[in-house]
């Protein structure tokens, strides 16, 4: 797997917390009212002492009007290419400690247009938390590719089996659960290209 280490990641992504609310000019306080994410917390994120939950990082990133890849600066390359191969060992993984719960970006390259390819890996038993909505227009699709994925979509519980799909509107609060024997693997497509429609 290539996941980068901890410590690497909670560094780029409290440095990259602290550039983009600096250039908002928002105050800890009003990122917090924002975000829904206490002032202590992005204290601690931003100076890369505590390295949040995906949930959590995904606030800080609807505080921010970004996405977490954004964030992870996984959206940008040095140069434009016609085809950009993304290898396994250099995929930007976010990892949560505690729970085993892996984020990792599959296509860098269309982050710039507004679109995320996630692949989710939840251990038995593990969830991914209640993500904040998103903005009116943006929608989420999965896919699960192994095991079961128990998925919480506003007011509705829908279970995907293997091979299942769903497709929703994400400015509703999401949540995902791995409520089978093996691990969860599942496919996610943000598409936030046409926000407000």
């Amino acid at each position: 797997m290539g996941a980068m280490e901890p410590e690497r990641t909670a560094t780029e992504l409290g440095a990259a917390v602290r550039q983009r609310r600096t250039a908002l000019g928002l105050t800890l306080d009003a990122l917090a009212v924002r975000s829904g994410v206490s002032r202590a917390m992005l204290s601690e994120v931003e100076r890369a002492i505590k390295s949040p939950t995906i949930k959590v990082a995904c606030q800080i990133a609807e505080g921010l009007a970004c996405s977490v890849s954004d964030l992870l600066g996984e959206g940008v390359t040095s140069r434009a290419r016609s085809i950009e191969i993304v290898r396994e060992k250099d995929r930007r993984v976010l990892v949560e400690q505690h729970a085993g719960v892996e984020r990792h970006l599959l296509s860098p390259g269309f982050v710039r247009r507004g679109i995320e390819v996630i692949w989710y890996v939840v251990p038995p038993g593990e969830e991914t938390g209640v993500f904040p909505p998103h903005q009116p227009g943006v929608a989420e699709h999965i896919t699960v590719v192994v095991g079961r994925l128990d998925c919480e979509l506003g007011d509705a519980v829908v279970v995907l089996e293997q091979g299942d799909s769903a497709t929703f509107p994400a400015n509703i609060p999401h949540g995902f659960r791995n409520s089978g024997p093996e691990r969860c693997e599942y496919l996610l497509i943000i598409d936030a290209s046409q926000p407000g429609n």
